[in-house]
């Protein structure tokens, strides 16, 4: 008889990590779809909702601005060019890649969403290396990585680029 093995914790942190980035590259994506009002009663609740979080924002001034907590965040995630990113793909166990252009709206929507993720995993002590590479400045090493389009999302376990085969939803 058969018995499937047990998933290790680094695997349960990799599988919700996917999940996370999935949802966040389906909601980028769907972002571009009008959303029709409900009823009366789903907008008075939103209202109600809103007039709250307003309340909490004023009640905490000292909290961090939104643009500081990005820019912090963009700070964790390593820029890869043709001098690191062999050494970093091949010296981590795991490494997660997004591939950019500085014109693309939809790299533009992702990259703050990446960035806190990759803030997420940091304070959780994950081993997950978050990388980026801007495929116009090093369309090269771009290339080689089989980036073909952007953004382009890579996972590399052992320096092994992995496919990705799940959804992109919830």
């Amino acid at each position: 008889m058969l018995t499937k093995p047990k998933p290790n914790s680094k695997f349960s942190i990799l599988f919700t990590f996917l999940l996370l980035l999935s949802f966040l590259i389906f909601v980028a994506r769907s972002s571009d779809v009008a959303v029709e009002a409900g009823s009366e009663e789903e907008l008075d609740d939103l209202e109600q909702l809103l007039a709250v979080d307003e309340q909490l924002q004023e009640e905490r001034p000292e909290q961090q601005s939104e643009a500081e907590t990005v820019s912090k965040a963009q700070r964790i995630v390593v820029e890869l060019n043709g001098d690191n990113t062999k050494r970093l793909i091949d010296g981590n166990e795991y490494v997660m890649v997004l591939g950019y252009a500085p014109w693309c709206a939809r790299s533009a929507e992702l990259m703050p969403r990446f960035a806190e993720a990759a803030t997420d995993l940091k304070e959780i002590g994950s081993s997950v290396l978050m990388a980026k590479i801007d495929g116009e400045r090093y369309s090269k090493v771009a290339s080689q990585l089989e980036i073909k389009g952007f953004p382009t999302l890579l996972l590399f376990v052992n320096g092994t680029s992995q496919s990705y085969t799940g959804g992109f939803s919830s």
